[in-house]
């Protein structure tokens, strides 16, 4: 650790040549760590571990949701965590009860199960059931076997299960009260029914009126708190999941009024998984493992003003103790729903393709390192040339579950990068998520 911290990676001597004044680029360009290898041996990769790790909670972002290269490398500075430096919750963008499953695994409990089949049978979102993650868990598994003092756990912090959040928190009320249980479940049948829990989260949203999404919601509250004054805190945390998933997505119900819906209400999801990761944490280290547009350090302006990510939140509460690693890309080849009308959560993937567009953050980082590469913006200088910067609108080109077929100036969102920055890699090329 000592040596990660006080060796200076030199530069790449095959980076392209400086201009002769000072820009931001070639600011990037003398400082940019190589990471020549994705590995936690790489001196890059260890590097950015130590860095990361002077955080209370480190956000681990991805420039997509399938692509290989950034969840490898969120998978190796873990494991160089762990190891170095004291790394002991990682936080998933996934619901809690899918993510149970993936950390019973981990935990080394008996079990028959290879960690293939374990993210195979996890009810997660299908693009985490990826080799990443099946390696990821059976290098946690066998940590924990031998480190039974210094146990790795996993939680997800994402609110989008309430059927069965609900059901689950209920059947636990029903235990110890069974009054307080028959008085609320009417106005959650319609959350907690079979078939409102067969359906997919969004589905289920749509199956409700506005009116049964409200009572349901009203019930989740009094639920968490008849569950928390009896002293089931873990039930309390379901009941409260199961709230947050109804109230995020309250204007999508069979009668909702999406276009009614602003950025606050857009924030609603990312303002839970803050307060989700939170609690979950306590006062111990962490990562939380997002999307880059939801690990972000601060409020982006632009196209996304009023939009409040998750690690804006966490920034608030933590200061410094907050930091955000974003990933980009020169090229990219990522799997995602394609986007157009009728397409639904289980349709297949579609590679999509897009290389670093003029004006983006990607091609800022390109230009300043051939290969991979880290950059950590607090040591840039500090003087008129950064802080405009700072200051100026820059393209940011991530993609989600979603993606259009072909290229288009709606997929790059303008923000000034400002303070929401901490740390940026730069990947040459992505490739596709490598599915299970």
């Amino acid at each position: 650790m000592v040596s990660a911290c006080a060796t200076r990676v030199t530069r790449d001597p095959e980076l392209p040549a400086l201009p002769a004044g000072p820009t931001i680029q070639s600011l990037l360009a003398a400082q940019a760590v190589p990471i020549r290898k994705i590995t936690p041996d790489d001196p890059g990769v260890r590097a950015l571990a130590a860095g990361l790790a002077r955080a209370q909670v480190a956000g681990l972002g991805e420039a997509t949701h399938g692509s290989h290269e950034d969840a490898l490398l969120k998978s190796m500075l873990i494991q160089v965590m762990v190891e170095k430096h004291g790394l002991r919750t990682i936080l998933v963008e996934a619901n809690r009860a899918g993510v149970q499953q993936l950390n019973a695994y981990a935990s080394a409990a008996p079990t028959g199960l290879l960690a293939v089949e374990a993210v195979k049978q996890a009810p997660v979102f299908r693009i985490l059931k990826t080799e990443v993650m099946a390696d990821l868990l059976t290098w946690l598994r066998g940590w924990n076997a031998v480190n039974g003092d210094q146990p790795v756990r996993l939680a997800g912090v994402d609110c989008q299960n309430s059927s069965v959040d609900a059901a689950e928190a209920l059947d636990a009320l029903a235990k110890v009260d069974s009054g307080a249980a028959d008085a609320l479940a009417g106005a959650l049948a319609p959350v907690t029914s079979d078939a409102a829990k067969a359906l997919r989260h969004d589905l289920m949203i749509k199956s409700l009126t506005h009116a049964e999404l409200m009572a349901a919601h009203a019930a989740c509250l009094t639920m968490e708190d008849e569950l928390a004054r009896i002293g089931l805190a873990e039930a309390a945390f379901t009941a409260r999941l199961a709230g947050q998933g109804l109230i995020a997505f309250e204007f999508e119900t069979a009668d909702g009024g999406i276009a009614d819906a602003g950025a606050d209400y857009w924030s609603r999801r990312d303002g839970f998984m803050a307060a989700n990761a939170l609690h979950v944490l306590g006062a111990k280290h962490g990562v939380f493992w997002g999307h880059n547009m939801h690990v972000l350090a601060g409020r982006p302006g632009g196209d996304a003003a009023g939009f409040v990510p998750t690690g804006a939140v966490l920034r608030d509460k933590l200061g410094g103790g907050y930091a955000a690693l974003t990933q980009e890309f020169s090229k990219a080849s990522f799997l995602a729903l394609p986007d157009k009308p009728g397409n639904g959560a289980q349709d297949a993937f579609a590679t999509i393709t897009r290389t670093a567009r003029p004006g983006t953050m990607n091609a800022l980082l390109a230009s300043a390192s051939r290969g991979a590469a880290w950059f950590d913006l607090a040591t840039l200088p500090e003087n008129a040339l950064t802080d405009a910067w700072r200051a100026e609108s820059v393209g940011f080109d991530w993609y989600g579950a979603r993606a259009a077929a072909e290229p288009a100036d709606t997929d790059i969102r303008h923000t000034p990068p400002g303070r929401m920055l901490d740390f940026m890699v730069i990947h040459p090329q992505l490739t596709p998520s490598r599915m299970l």
